[in-house]
């Protein structure tokens, strides 16, 4: 189970008693707390500071609901022993003759022997810190310095009085949205 641990009404973590019974483990094998590092948000489980780890009360909560729990015994259900799955043969619904897995494309095969290359790093093209700096804002513009133009656009219509209305009703968003729902309704039935 992941991201266990209320803070409301205290955190106490009495999840544990029942994460970690006999009666629980052929549904779960434990649980994370939410969450190891103070963030901000009360849930944190140690502070750091720097370099400095130290825990909190949240810690010694955790720490005292596992030692009151004794660990599960048995499997949880697990089976000690299995066989090896195989695929099934070739058959009208089964197109497949072997387990073969398909010769590597060239281009992948030079890419797993020889890496991506370097990466542009933070000064490369592609970078957060690429960019014309003469043509980047530096958002220090004051309100009413500048003019702006209207231009015609799919998403608004201006009436003759000058008000805006209601922009035409685009089809095909509509024919996509009904063909992915017919063809889920399809499926379904298939199945």
């Amino acid at each position: 189970m992941s991201e266990y641990g209320c803070i409301t009404n205290g955190r106490n973590f009495e999840e544990v008693a029942a994460l970690y019974n006999t009666e629980m483990t052929s549904v779960f094998s434990g649980g994370l707390v939410y969450e190891y590092s103070e963030e901000g948000n009360g849930y944190g489980l140690v502070t750091i500071d720097g370099d400095s780890v130290s825990t909190n009360t949240q810690f010694a909560a955790l720490a005292s609901a596992y030692s009151a729990q004794a660990n599960p015994t048995g499997l949880g259900g697990a089976t000690t022993t299995s066989a090896v799955s195989t695929c099934p043969t070739k058959s009208s619904e089964w197109d497949v003759v072997n387990d073969d897995l398909p010769a590597i494309p060239s281009a992948a095969e030079a890419y797993m022997s020889t890496g991506a290359g370097t990466g542009p790093g933070l000064d490369g093209s592609g970078s957060q810190e690429a960019g014309d700096k003469e043509t980047e804002s530096t958002g220090t513009a004051s309100a009413g310095s500048g003019t702006v133009t209207e231009t015609a656009s799919a998403s608004s219509t201006k009436k003759s009085d000058g008000t805006r209305g209601v922009p035409p009703f685009d089809f095909k968003a509509l024919s996509v949205m009904s063909a992915v729902v017919f063809s889920m309704l399809g499926g379904m039935a298939l199945l």
